[in-house]
Order: C-alpha cells, then sequence, then structure tokens
C-alpha cells in the first residue's frame, strides 16, 4: 500500500514538470498556469498523506472483555518548565479500560517516548485492556508530539526540549548527559506522580506496573525506584537514566544495585549490540549479564526503535526514518508479538 503511494507520488511529479514546460512551450494562459499549480499541489498534499499515513486496518485485541477509553486531566503544583509564562503544569490523561470486569489487576501507568504521543503504544494499551488491565497514559507536556490542555488549546513537542534532545551525546560530553538525565528524570518522576496520586485518591488502594517506551521507558524504570507501590516495570529500549548518579573522569557513574522488583527489558536492532559499548546503557549491559530472575530480556531483531510502538504501523515510513533503519517485520506482526510477551510475562511474574 505505502509503495503503491509513494509510486503515485513520484508519478504525480514527473508528470508536473511534464505538464509545466507543455504549458510554457504553448503559452497557456496565466490563469490556467496557476489552476494547474494548485491542483497538483492539492493532489500531492493528499497523495503525500497517504504515502506516510497509509490506511491500516485495527488490530483487534484478544481478551475478553469489551474495552472502553476516555480522556482527563490532572494537575501539578508546579510551574510548567517549558513554558515562560508560569502557568502551572498540566496533563492530559487517556485511561483504557474493560468494561463489565470484576477481576482486580494492578494498574498500569503508560510513558510515552521522547516527542511520542498519548497512544504511543495503542496497541499494547487495548489488548491490556481487553485483559482486565486498566491502563493510564498521560501525554507529557512539552515532551510530547501533541497535547490537548483542558481548555482546548493544543500544543506540540517545546522547542527547548527538541533543542536539548538534538545536542545529547552521551561519548563526548558526560557532564552535559548527566545534567539532562536528572532533569528530564525530574519532570517524568513528578508527572508520574501526580497521575498515580490522583488515581489513589479518586479509586482508593491500589498497586501499579510501570511501562514506557523509550525516554517515557526511563521513567518507568525512575518510578520503580522511587515508589514502592510498583510492582513490576515494562521497558521498551530505554537506558536507565534515573540510575545515573555522576560523572567521573568523564564517564558517566551508575547506581547499579538490582531493582527490587521484576523488569522486562526489550530491544531492537537500533540498540542491543551497543549495550555494552554506548556509556548511556552501561546498567542495561550489567542486567542483560545478570542472573538475577527479576530480570527478563527479549530482543527482536530485524526491527528498529520505533517498531517497538506504534507508529511503525500507523506510518512505516516515518517509522524508518527515525529508526535509521528499515523494518523486516510486519508492524502488525511485532505489535501482536509485543502484546504476547507482554502478557505472558504478567501473568507469569505479576498474576500467578
Amino acid at each position: 500500500m505505502v509503495l503503491f503511494f509513494f509510486i503515485l507520488l513520484i508519478a504525480e511529479i514527473i508528470a508536473f514538470i511534464i505538464t509545466k514546460k507543455l504549458m510554457r512551450k504553448n503559452q497557456a494562459k496565466k490563469g490556467f498556469r496557476i489552476m494547474a499549480v494548485i491542483a497538483f499541489l492539492v493532489l500531492f498534499v493528499i497523495t503525500l498523506k497517504f504515502v506516510l499515513f497509509p490506511p491500516v486496518k485495527e488490530i483487534p485485541v484478544t481478551g475478553e472483555y469489551k474495552i472502553a477509553s476516555e480522556d482527563y486531566w490532572v494537575d501539578e503544583d508546579k510551574a510548567d518548565p517549558y513554558l515562560a509564562d508560569g502557568t502551572l503544569r498540566q496533563l492530559q490523561v487517556r485511561k483504557w479500560y474493560p468494561l463489565d470486569c470484576n477481576v482486580q489487576r494492578p494498574v498500569i501507568i503508560a510513558s510515552h517516548g521522547s516527542c511520542g504521543t498519548i497512544d504511543n503504544n495503542l496497541t499494547l494499551y487495548r489488548e491490556l485492556a481487553s485483559h482486565g488491565y486498566t491502563v493510564l497514559a498521560p501525554a507529557h507536556s512539552g515532551q510530547t508530539a501533541n497535547i490537548t490542555y483542558k481548555n482546548g488549546k493544543k500544543a506540540g513537542p517545546s522547542g527547548i526540549f527538541i533543542k536539548q534532545m538534538s545536542g545529547l551525546n552521551p561519548e563526548k560530553d558526560a557532564e552535559k548527559t548527566f545534567l539532562l538525565f536528572k532533569e528530564w528524570m525530574a519532570i517524568r518522576i513528578d508527572d508520574l506522580n501526580a497521575v498515580m496520586d490522583a488515581y489513589l485518591a479518586k479509586e482508593g488502594e491500589t498497586k501499579f506496573i510501570v511501562l514506557g517506551h523509550s525516554l517515557g521507558g526511563s521513567a518507568a524504570y525512575a518510578i520503580a525506584r522511587v515508589r514502592s507501590d510498583v510492582l513490576a516495570c515494562i521497558a521498551l529500549e530505554s537506558p536507565f537514566m534515573y540510575d545515573v548518579k555522576g560523572v567521573e573522569n568523564g564517564t558517566l557513574v551508575f547506581d547499579d544495585s538490582d531493582y527490587k522488583i521484576p523488569l522486562l527489558n526489550i530491544y531492537s536492532d537500533s540498540s542491543y549490540k551497543y549495550l555494552r559499548t554506548w556509556s548511556q546503557y552501561k546498567n542495561n549491559a550489567k542486567f542483560l549479564d545478570s542472573s538475577n530472575k527479576l530480570y527478563t530480556n527479549i530482543y527482536y531483531p530485524g526491527i528498529g526503535h520505533m517498531g517497538l510502538c506504534d507508529l511503525s504501523h500507523v506510518s512505516p515510513v516515518l517509522s524508518c526514518l527515525f529508526s535509521g533503519t528499515g523494518q523486516k517485520v510486519k508492524a502488525a506482526v511485532q505489535l501482536k508479538r509485543i502484546n504476547d510477551d507482554c502478557l505472558n510475562w504478567l501473568e507469569n511474574t505479576i498474576i500467578k
């Protein structure tokens, strides 16, 4: 499907160039030329949309429960660091939950990656909800591709955050990396604490499982360190940012003490072969080699970083561009595999 629209896009460009030359040669009237250009641009934009976001079928859930979703907002009692006017930080939260379910399950808190979305791992959220889990997925203001605030205002990623990401180089500037990791983890920890505390205040005592992709997985590791009501953590290709405690001799220094809860660490081709060489993945490498039975590691070959989230399904082209590599496994197949592995791990580790 993507290939078809891509070929159509190329054909449109070639046809436009030929048509433009013919119009000049035959001295077509200016009004006609303008209309032709407008028509081409409209057709080009429509085709480009289908190249970037081809029509795809929703991946069906396998659980016994029907599911629903709703959005709500959580206000924090601190100024948003990405807003210059001192506005208090506000999070949009999307709640996925099972209908008519009497089974008690831990609540899952899902944190998206850098410039990800509230539906970063939508296929996984829906699948988990169909098996009786409630999933709370916040959009981290300033660090998300898009967020809708309570007043209806929409926003994208902060220029400050984008500049920070583009300037990150752990191998060349460990001190800057440490400071950015510390800043990002403080923001994410406050966000996740706010979401979890708001849920506890409304629903009463419960236990949590934390889940995240990329920076969101780093936040999941972090909240697992600081809260006692977290039962387990699932991280989709994430460095242990919170565990970086300083810099010595130009190298990141980690708290490498064992986690007290089960961790499911998942990797793709984008990082797996670098875990023992990239400095920000020092703890990942240690826990990969550890004999600790609390640690489970899964490597999916043939996919890139974005193959671990739903962007690979809704936009294969953007997924490949952002991953820096192509995907040899069909997105729907890979996302189903993630669903199965996460559910099996939860059932065998938490729901015994």
